[in-house]
């Protein structure tokens, strides 16, 4: 679900990305040269590559998904709509500008595919994939090299959208000179990046009031992906964030100084980002579900005061919007169920619902309609439609015949509905409505003693689940042909790269951000930890325009926490993960999935309180999240609404 534009103006005039290559955000932030521009402008601290190796984010990068290529290995003329077409769609200009490109040495050949010219690659050049480049002169001819980005400088002539890719040595991919690399990368690699980098800005006198580049650029300085093969030893090298944890700053007149902490960003929200700036549309990709940069528009994300609301110390609420009205189910007592509506300025009068159940789950179905699952009084798990021109369906339809738990999400981009439930011996399982029938029930693989929630980032579903002690994971459930990769075994490709669709991940990765931490592995150093979430109570999941909050009471007596996931289009494989070179042939590798990325640091949000209250609930009302508390037993329902403001 996507919101209607939230922004007035363009935040930039131009936008200039320019892309290194394969290192972690912690050894780039021990060069002086880039900890320098990370003060100088605004760094994401928690910004993601997409997948792994370098070809694959640069491909996604302008296209808003992989097209099926998880190599390096050159592809076949790919069909895909890029950021181009949209640039030219809008009547705005583009050029990609590659470091020692020479058109007169890189000859045609008949499958449209143009050749290298060392230290010039193809594979670092996204633009050179696509047939709605290679086959039109007009848009060939504005990849050009980077001495034409002084000429346009110069002369006005710097485009509206443009794309910098140094070559292999400025890059930072190899020794210059060479077609080699030092055992570790960093921080020599790092080094000689960044002696290209501060020579290339200090000739176009940026950052700063005399610079070359035209008034209102914004300049994007970032990385392909992390050095994922590298060792880590602190003692001997540096230290690192995440699997694919990369650098990425922001500088230019159109930014102040500082860092962004509280939400996650990958390749796809720099695109969004432009898409959103431009007035552009998106690619319907996973550009279009991507977290985007909206402080560049002063706005961020702030949860208001809690209000009271007339909800009753009753009994579990289920709460759902169809555009900007809230639809509250609660229980009411001896099976009842009661609904209520708020328009945004007061309450409707509760009506009954006809139909009896307990744990109810409530969402926003597809054409303008809501879906009620419940567990019902003989024990299984029943379903009720709801539209506001006719009511309630009048007779529930059975779903699952035992149960003692349910969770409901729309997916597909609404187009779908997923039901997850709790059988009596633990076991998740799932089953999918789809063209107005229920699908047949699929296990999850997962137990979840403690709870489990359910919500989708545009085409990919996320499971949380908690553990006995409360600690959480979470898996996912791709629906989106565009996330789906396989490709024939090859030198460092095959089916440990596959993903899936309509599948369940075999693996829940843990809610967790990434850290440091001993390990028994290295006595005396830390290495790379994730630092898992453990939630006291029950939980909530609920999405807002790419970024989904996950709310959660930490301790007993304490205010509520919430932490957010902001990385669209992450794969599900389709086998497990595993890191063991033993088991390169049976299990995934990981890249690309929840094993890469990392949820923000929880939070408090102020004004809440928990203390084993029973209502705890969260849903999307046209620009706000609104989440339904109460306190403790015997104390009133609270809302509080959180919004970009």
């Amino acid at each position: 679900m996507t919101s209607e534009p939230e922004i007035r103006g363009r935040a930039f005039d131009h936008l200039l990305v320019v892309m290194f290559e394969n290192q972690y955000r912690g050894y780039v932030r021990e060069n002086p040269y880039f900890a320098r521009l990370a003060r100088d402008g605004v760094e994401l601290e928690s910004s993601f590559g997409v997948m792994h190796p370098s070809q694959c984010n640069y491909i996604a990068s302008i296209a808003g998904e992989l097209c099926n290529v998880t190599s390096d290995h050159r592809p076949p003329p790919l069909a895909q709509r890029t950021i181009v077409d949209l640039v030219e769609a809008a009547g705005l200009r583009w050029k990609a500008y590659m470091d020692g490109y020479c058109p007169h040495a890189n000859p045609w050949t008949a499958d449209l595919v143009p050749g290298d010219e060392y230290p010039y690659v193809i594979k670092h050049n996204p633009f050179s994939s696509f047939v709605g480049v290679l086959g039109s002169a007009e848009r060939w001819a504005r990849v050009v090299s980077e001495a034409q980005l002084w000429v346009d400088v110069r002369a006005g002539e710097l485009p509206e959208y443009a794309w910098l890719a140094p070559n292999m040595w400025n890059g930072g991919h190899y020794i210059r000179g060479t077609r080699e690399e030092p055992k570790a990368r960093a921080p020599e690699l790092v080094d000689q990046a960044a002696q290209w980098l501060e020579w290339f800005f200090a000739t176009l006198r940026f950052p700063g009031r005399d610079s070359l580049l035209p008034p209102r650029t914004l300049v994007a300085v970032t990385f392909d992906e992390s050095d994922y093969e590298a060792a880590y030893e602190v003692r001997a090298k540096h230290t690192y964030d995440g699997p694919n944890h990369i650098y990425t700053v922001l500088l230019g007149d159109v930014v102040a100084p500082g860092t962004v902490e509280s939400e996650g960003y990958s390749h796809y929200s720099l695109l969004r980002t432009a898409e959103e700036n431009f007035g552009l549309g998106t690619l319907g990709k996973n550009d279009a579900d991507s977290n985007w940069l909206r402080f560049l528009w002063d706005k961020r994300f702030a949860w208001g005061a809690p209000a009271q609301t007339p909800l009753r110390d009753r009994g579990a609420v289920a709460v759902a919007s169809l555009g900007d009205r809230l639809h509250v189910v609660q229980e009411a007592g001896d099976g009842e169920l009661v609904h209520r509506v708020f328009d945004g300025g007061g309450w409707a009068a509760e009506e009954t619902v006809p139909c009896d159940g307990f744990a109810p789950a409530l969402v926003a179905a597809s054409y303008g309609s809501l879906m009620l699952a419940l567990l019902s009084p003989s024990g299984g798990v029943t379903a009720l439609g709801f539209r506001p021109d006719c009511g309630w369906d009048q007779q529930p339809l059975a779903v699952v015949d035992e149960a003692d738990a349910v969770a409901l999400a729309a997916c597909n981009r609404g187009a779908d509905l997923m039901c997850v439930w709790r059988a009596p011996s633990g076991e998740l399982w799932s089953r999918r409505r789809r063209g107005g029938s229920w699908k047949d029930p699929v296990a999850t693989g997962r137990t979840a003693p403690g709870g489990f929630a359910l919500h989708a980032l545009g085409h990919v579903l996320l499971l949380v689940v908690a553990a006995a002690d409360g600690e959480l994971a979470c898996a996912t459930y791709g629906t989106a042909d565009f996330n789906v990769t396989t490709l024939p075994v090859r030198r460092r490709a095959g089916p440990y790269d596959d993903a899936v669709k309509d599948a369940w991940s075999p693996d829940a990765f843990p809610v967790a951000h990434f850290g440091a931490a001993a390990s028994p592995l290295t006595p005396g150093e830390l290495e790379p930890d994730l630092q898992p979430y453990r939630s006291a109570g029950p939980f909530a999941l609920a999405a807002l325009d790419g970024v989904v909050s996950l709310v959660h009471p930490r301790h007993a007596g304490t205010q509520l926490a919430t932490t957010t996931f902001s990385i669209a289009g992450v794969l599900t494989s389709k086998l497990p993960v595993s890191y063991k070179a033993s088991d390169q042939t049976t299990t995934s590798n990981g890249y690309g999935t929840l094993a890469e990325v990392g949820w923000s640091v929880p939070r408090p949000i102020m004004g809440t309180r928990w203390d084993g209250g029973v209502v705890l609930a969260m849903a999307r009302r046209s620009a706000e999240l609104v989440l339904l508390h109460q306190p403790g037993p015997g104390c009133a329902v609270l809302s509080s609404s959180g919004r970009y403001s």
